[in-house]
């Protein structure tokens, strides 16, 4: 009963555009972050989640609560939130780690049994039947936001490109085609060697990608640069140019010249001690501000946000500074408008 509940409900927000109940006297949320800290042009939308997504409309965020957990959607508007999955839509032991929203209105989920050893699975708009893709994903992958093409790393050493084929009864990737390989990644003149992540497309157009090249100084300090991929001339760019920094690609803005990026530009004291920055995309590695200042009190980071596509607004989400990678205790709202009319450009 409780999966026809929660497919329902599913089916109801797509359909219908609203949650599946509304709530007016809904308590004020409260995040994880000590509220008397937040500036006013940052609020809580949930008191728990991370790995936010927004929806298509703009009207909505999707996350997953926990790392393993279910996938939900907030209403940004009325704070209204509503679960998406439960636990008879996967094998036991498994759980669901990122969502993403595909542009024919579907749902991309990655699921397994941790974020490194997932697999892709497709909620069809409308029906709320799930598609499972045969295809390994390491992390999240690149989904586009105007059409079906897809970028993915199975085991953070390489990355292919494809598109994603949704039939009536079954979903698959077609045209996969191995784009890097980190055995043969210059840039520059220099040999990366460490770990890779695909990131997100850069709009509007679509032709790049971003990706993070990870890696670690002499002293042992892990790091990451921003780096972006050309699908027609397989031109690859470092951004960031920042070998002894933080520096992990994360929303990228709607006219594509600028990334939200998560950084420790603040401190240089790696991904423990990071906050949410904005960098230009045009190979300079210029970093245009910083946007939170969750890390200034002790205990607290902010990340993994994504910008709206209207370039309204950033959701993201508060961590506790010691939590493993991408964990977060809560998601928050960052309006531009307001950050612009209080603040000043670094």
């Amino acid at each position: 009963m409780k999966s026809i509940l929660s497919i329902t409900a599913w089916i109801l927000l797509l359909l219908l555009g609203v949650s599946s109940c509304k709530n007016a006297n809904r308590t004020e949320i409260i995040g994880c972050f000590p509220a008397e800290h937040l500036p006013e042009y940052i609020t809580p939308l949930t008191p728990y989640g991370q790995r936010v997504e927004w929806a298509l409309d703009n009207k909505g965020v999707y996350f997953v609560d926990k790392a393993g957990g279910n996938v939900f959607y907030s209403d940004i508007a009325t704070k209204e939130i509503t679960q998406i999955t439960d636990s008879t839509m996967h094998p036991k032991e498994y759980g669901y780690y990122r969502v993403f929203a595909l542009s024919n209105g579907d749902l991309l989920f990655t699921c397994g049994p941790e974020r490194h050893d997932a697999y892709a699975q497709i909620m069809k708009k409308g029906t709320g039947k799930i598609h499972n893709l045969n295809e390994k994903m390491d992390e999240g992958p690149t989904i586009s936001r105007t059409d079906m093409k897809i970028v993915w790393t199975p085991d953070q050493q390489v990355i292919y490109s494809g598109m994603i084929v949704i039939n009536e009864d079954s979903s698959n990737i077609i045209d996969k085609t191995l784009i890097i390989d980190n055995d043969s990644v210059v840039v520059d003149g220099i040999k990366y060697e460490g770990i890779l992540e695909s990131q997100n497309f850069i709009r509007p157009e679509e032709v790049e990608f971003t990706w993070t090249q990870y890696g670690n100084t002499e002293a042992g300090l892990f790091t990451s640069e921003v780096m972006t991929y050309n699908l027609e001339t397989g031109v690859i760019t470092n951004h960031s140019k920042s070998p002894t920094e933080y520096s992990e690609p994360e929303g990228i803005f709607p006219d594509g010249k600028s990334t939200l990026i998560e950084c420790d530009a603040h401190c240089h004291l790696g991904i423990k001690q990071i906050d949410i920055y904005r960098m230009k995309l045009d190979g300079s590695g210029e970093i245009m501000e910083r946007l939170t200042h969750f890390n200034d009190i002790e205990g607290y980071k902010g990340s993994n946000p994504v910008v709206s596509d209207d370039g309204k607004y950033i959701a993201f989400q508060s961590a506790y500074a010691k939590a493993a990678a991408g964990q977060g205790c809560g998601l928050y709202l960052l309006d531009l408008e307001k950050f612009k009319q209080n603040t000043t450009q670094l």
